[in-house]
């Protein structure tokens, strides 16, 4: 389609189709099909046109007429600069037609924009997770960036009415789109996702309809149109056992790929590091973020880490965890202690200075930073799983949620566990913990 980018204008006294000797302003695309469409200038006296420029679209007598019929031309310069500005006029005769009434499209807000808006937005508050809004946004522009070797394939985008929803103006985003948005989640992408995509754009909509950009009543349901075989909570083939737990802890401080890409010095680190986790349910973003001014020893000889977790930062309720440390914990830390220039307890390149993720900019470079030695880890861990003959690809996430149900049916006070896991007894029933044991409940 066309866009203002594609427009020009000029002032001319021989408008194509028009008498000559008559002052137009001519409106066309460029190139081969220019379509033009022209409009007669008012407000000009007695125009000489020997002294008429053509390239510097200006009369240059000096007399006072030309002095005055330039500045007719440039009052009509202005306006015509402001419509070549508007993304909402892309034809000549849009253009003609706004220049003749005064009356200019105003800018309509897509879905995909506003979208967009509230990420560039959520990136201002540093610690803010608006990776939701991003993976909403890919699928709105049919964008599959979880491809191989890290490249951007494309599948159909999501349509209402003839309309991709990406281009849907958002004052017109209603129970159509939520529906057919719903339906195409199900169909091209077989579901995946379902709940987190629909409910995003749930709350996109209802982020406009607070600021007053959409005044759609909604009241559909996405749930009731959810696939009929949805994953909910953790699937049990996915959860290392205790035998498969100790088959990896028997890995620790050996070179398990030694003709791999990965740094060998680090395959250690790498390991200790999904380890420390595990002993301590905590996040991997958590884990790189322990310094050893957040140990503390209590008078019982109990080593308590205390620390606000990373994704809790934003919360207005400020969440602390104080988490007593295992023994296998403490080996590890005191295992690299003191290596660390930035005073974290694990001695990644990373940590080598002191973060600040107080400010918007530091908490950017950290993700950056952060999201590649995570990388590191899980590619690590993806060779451990193998060794040792896992049936799933092996990774940070797979560590914690078994770390969390082994913990639970070992201790049997979920509420305990989520505390000092830095969640909440929701998310670890729904999305960690997994009845592995299948045990008879011991009554007291």
């Amino acid at each position: 389609m066309a866009n203002n980018q594609q427009l020009k204008y000029i002032f001319t006294p021989s408008a194509s189709g028009r008498a000559k000797g008559v002052f137009y302003v001519q409106v066309q695309f460029k190139g081969s099909n220019p379509q033009r469409q022209p409009l007669k200038i008012d407000g000009l006296t007695a125009p000489n046109l020997a002294n008429w420029d053509k390239k510097q679209q200006r009369f240059n007598g000096g007399t006072q007429t030309d002095v005055d019929n330039n500045a007719v031309l440039e009052a009509l310069r202005v306006k015509c600069d402001e419509l070549l500005a508007n993304p909402q006029i892309t034809t000549p005769k849009e253009f003609i037609k706004a220049l003749e009434t005064g009356i200019a499209p105003k800018e309509v807000v897509t879905l995909a924009d506003f979208v967009a808006i509230l990420i560039e937005e959520q990136k201002q508050n540093p610690s803010c997770n608006y990776q939701l809004y991003v993976s909403l946004l890919h699928n709105l522009l049919g964008e599959n960036h979880k491809s191989t070797k890290g490249k951007v394939t494309y599948f159909a985008k999501p349509m209402c009415k003839g309309v991709t929803l990406a281009d849907t103006p958002l004052a017109d985003v209603g129970d159509a789109q939520l529906s057919d948005f719903a339906s195409w989640v199900k169909t091209v992408k077989g579901g995946a996702n379902y709940k987190n995509l629909n409910a995003t754009l749930l709350h996109v909509v209802n982020v406009a309809k607070g600021r007053g950009k959409n005044r759609q009543e909604i009241t559909y349901k996405y749930r009731t149109d959810a696939p009929k075989r949805v994953v909910v909570g953790v699937d049990k083939d996915k959860v290392l056992t205790l035998e498969q737990f100790k088959a990896i802890e028997r890995l620790s401080g050996s070179v398990v790929n030694p003709t791999g890409y990965r740094n060998r010095s680090y395959q250690q680190l790498y390991l200790d590091a999904s380890l420390l986790m595990y002993y301590t349910n905590s996040r991997p973003a958590d884990v790189l973020l322990f310094r050893s001014d957040m140990l503390k020893t209590l008078e019982n000889g109990v080593t308590v880490l205390t620390y606000i977790p990373y994704k809790k930062r934003s919360y207005n309720a400020t969440e602390i965890v104080e988490l007593p440390l295992p023994q296998q914990a403490l080996e590890i830390i005191n295992r690299y202690k003191g290596q660390s220039t930035g005073g974290y307890l694990l001695p990644f390149s990373m940590n080598e200075i002191r973060w600040d993720l107080t400010t918007v900019e530091g908490n950017k470079k950290w993700r950056s930073a952060s999201n590649t030695t995570l990388g590191n880890i899980n590619a690590h861990l993806k060779k451990v799983g193998d060794k040792i003959g896992l049936k799933f690809p092996l990774s940070l996430y797979a560590f914690r949620r078994s770390a969390i149900t082994t913990t639970v049916n070992l201790c049997g006070n979920i509420a305990l566990v989520a505390k000092r896991s830095g969640t909440s007894v929701k998310m670890v029933s729904k999305h960690y913990y997994k009845d592995t044991e299948l045990q008879p409940l011991a009554f007291c």
